[in-house]
């Protein structure tokens, strides 16, 4: 399947677009220890100013997060370079390009109780959203590219302690003109056979499903985009904390692929909250690691993944 020209440029769409209304650098990964261990680790970074950063221990099922408090934010100078990736929060993160002629990257990420440094090299060709990198995103459209299979290695903190990890990573990067009031379901795939997906659902305020979209990047590096598939919400989890329920088991179906997926969370409690020292701003989504197992093409797969579960704000 052909599609148009890339509307995304790197190295330069890296970088910060000044004139969006909002932009997002996204990083997930599953890891490993020496020993076999299993983490998950999550950062996120939002123009203009807000920053996420989460750390799971699966084996112990410990979810850490930290978001910056109210007065944290209102105080805090990022720094976000146009035209190439060098991105600062404060004194404490920098995530920038360390190859000229790869897309390798270093990542340094800290809050008060967590921390993660990584070394990061991708080993696949940007992945363009949807065909082209240019796509409807809940309102309006969204320029938008993936860093599909990264190679992962480095270090991660919790409560003090530093732990040697390696894994496989995905990178997102975000931007766009409008941010409509909507939620979704998203989701990034990595299969052992070398295969990428990422998909999801806009929920309006009815809980209604408004959109959905698919893009998967094969072995070879060509693509595939649909808005023709089935999402289905299996099992669900509510939180003690907020009483939201999310999904927690999935399955994805795309006829034309012969695609069927389970997508299960390594575990269910893994909320992340927001501003929480603000009574009327409060909010809440679900973010962690997933193992996925099914069929692609008539073959059995299985991997790892992550999923974003973000029900629609309602101010």
């Amino acid at each position: 399947m052909s599609y148009g020209p890339a509307q995304v440029h790197l190295p330069n769409d890296e970088g910060s677009h000044p004139t969006a209304l909002v932009e997002w650098w996204y990083l997930n990964s599953n890891l490993e220890d020496a020993e076999g261990r299993e983490y998950t680790a999550m950062v996120a970074y939002f123009r203009p100013t807000l920053k996420i950063i989460s750390i799971s221990d699966v084996q112990a099922e410990t979810f850490y997060h930290e978001v910056p408090s109210s007065w944290e934010l209102s105080h805090a100078h990022p720094a976000y370079a146009e035209g190439h990736l060098d991105l600062r929060w404060n004194d404490s993160d920098h995530w920038y390009r360390t190859g000229e002629d790869d897309l390798s990257y270093r990542l340094e990420a800290s809050g008060r109780d967590i921390g993660l440094a990584l070394d990061i090299t991708s080993q696949k060709s940007p992945l363009m959203v949807g065909g082209d990198g240019l796509m409807e995103w809940a309102q309006g459209n969204t320029y938008y590219y993936s860093l599909t299979r990264l190679a992962v290695e480095g270090q991660i903190t919790l409560e003090d302690k530093t732990i040697d990890v390696e894994g496989i990573g995905w990178m997102d990067h975000q931007w766009m003109d409008s941010m409509a009031e909507a939620g979704w379901d998203w989701f990034s795939v990595q299969l052992d056979d070398d295969t990428e997906l990422i998909f999801w659902q806009i929920i309006n305020s009815v809980g209604s499903v408004t959109s959905m979209d698919l893009t998967m990047m094969f072995p070879d590096e060509s693509i595939y985009h649909t808005d023709q598939l089935e999402l289905e919400k299996l099992e669900t989890w509510v939180s003690p904390d907020t009483g939201k329920e999310y999904g927690v088991t999935w399955r994805v179906s795309e006829e034309r692929q012969d695609l069927n997926l389970k997508i299960t969370a390594r575990y269910p409690a893994q909320e992340i909250l927001l501003f929480h020292d603000q009574p009327d701003y409060a909010w809440q989504f679900w973010e962690g690691g997933t193992t996925v197992s099914g069929r692609l093409k008539g073959k059995s797969v299985s991997g790892v993944g992550y999923a974003e579960l973000v029900p629609m704000r309602k101010w």
